[in-house]
């Protein structure tokens, strides 16, 4: 496998950095318990204290009285050693697909596209999230705007997609206030399959 690029991100805990990578390298989210070779050597000998996988990074967070002014380029080297064998990773928990699915819709709706959401006094939940369909429910000013299906497709479907590429369909479930809740088609299936049928309810 070709080198993967990444770069790093500081982070709030001096002794964290988030390495960003391409979305889809690492089959894994969460908690490993064990990488390959030298990382997994850092990591089993306490150089490194935590190793947590995201959807578009990895976080590594050095041991207590460890430093990234020494370690920095040691630990650069064996993350991207370790980044070309994403089979060698091992989750501290079980990870399937679902769940990869749901850690990228989860970073997507805690990030800045959840934030452009919310300061417009929206608000999307995830209501399902399984066999690479995202069903999500929108409330707030999101009920009944006109640009509800353009905040869908063009911020919220892209940047899942972006973190999650197979993803098959995205669908919104919108709740007025006074009204029975009613389910909306407001975003693609994948591309080449029939458009919905627009007197399904």
């Amino acid at each position: 496998m070709s080198a993967v690029p990444m770069h790093p991100e500081a982070t709030d805990d001096p002794q964290a950095v988030r390495w960003v990578v391409p979305a889809g390298t690492l089959p894994v989210v969460g908690e490993i318990a064990e990488a390959p070779d030298e990382l997994g050597e850092m990591l089993r000998s306490e150089d490194v204290a935590a190793i947590e996988v995201e959807t578009r990074a990895v976080m590594i967070r050095l041991a207590d009285g460890r430093s990234w002014s020494r370690a920095g380029a040691r630990v650069r080297d064996a993350l991207a050693a370790a980044l070309r064998q994403p089979r060698e990773w091992r989750p501290a928990a079980a990870v399937g697909e679902d769940d990869v699915l749901r850690a990228a819709l989860r970073d997507v709706l805690d990030g800045s596209i959840g934030d452009y959401i919310r300061s417009h006094g929206g608000e999307v939940t995830v209501v399902s999230a399984h066999d690479r369909r995202v069903e999500v429910r929108m409330a707030g000013t999101c009920t009944h705007c006109p640009a509800a299906g353009f905040t869908l497709h063009s911020r919220l479907e892209a940047a899942l997609r972006d973190r999650f590429p197979g993803l098959v369909e995205l669908r919104a479930t919108e709740e007025p206030a006074k009204a029975a809740t009613r389910t909306t088609w407001l975003t693609l299936r994948r591309r080449g399959s029939c458009p919905p049928d627009p007197g399904r309810p």
